[in-house]
């Protein structure tokens, strides 16, 4: 590549993605070359739209191959910190433009952060986050039947007001994880998330 790249368009695509809203940033370039981010935020991807369109005003133009420069400037930006919806936005464009450079330069965006670390990446299957009790035992039950080795409860429910009270919470998921354990064996990896 010769010449300089620049941004043309940064557009937010809030997507359902499952069970959660998501929020997908692409970034163009005047030389077609476009890269994909994730915010990472479910369930804010409004707010995390807006912000993707506020940092939009200052980056079109911008060489999307500075991406230290480029993040520290929409960072330091703000007269605070920003919370997560900003660090998504933020995060979003981060992804993107690491897309855009791997594409240029030819190499796998792994090889812009070290190099490859490892040939296999365990992944883990979710029982849902509507299931509770007995049925999430039971969907844990048929995961493991298909082969999957890592398996996440919800223990109180996604929706559950109940995961605010931390002793009935902790409770809640200790009983849970002792009947997944039963159920499902000793070689078999647990995880939780509320």
């Amino acid at each position: 590549m010769t010449t300089k790249l620049k941004i043309t368009a940064i557009k937010p695509y809030p997507v359902w993605v499952g069970t959660r809203n998501q929020m997908l940033v692409k970034v163009e370039t005047d030389q077609g070359i476009f890269g994909w981010g994730e915010s990472g935020l479910s369930g804010r991807e409004k707010a995390v739209s807006g912000a993707v369109e506020h940092y939009r005003e200052f980056l079109i133009g911008r060489d999307p191959m500075k991406i230290g420069r480029i993040w520290q400037e929409v960072y330091r930006s703000q007269y605070f910190e920003g919370g997560r919806v900003l660090q998504a936005a933020i995060s979003a464009i981060d992804i993107a433009l690491h897309d855009i450079k791997g594409k240029a330069l030819g190499v796998p965006v792994y090889e812009l952060l070290g190099g490859k670390q490892r040939d296999r990446i365990p992944t883990f299957a979710s029982t849902g986050d509507e299931a509770e009790g007995d049925i999430a035992i039971e969907r844990a039950r048929e995961l493991r039947a298909q082969g999957w080795q890592a398996i996440r409860f919800f223990p109180a429910g996604q929706n559950s007001r109940d995961i605010f009270e931390p002793r009935e919470s902790i409770g809640a998921t200790a009983s849970m994880l002792n009947k997944a354990r039963e159920a499902l064996g000793g070689d078999v990896v647990l995880g939780i998330d509320y």
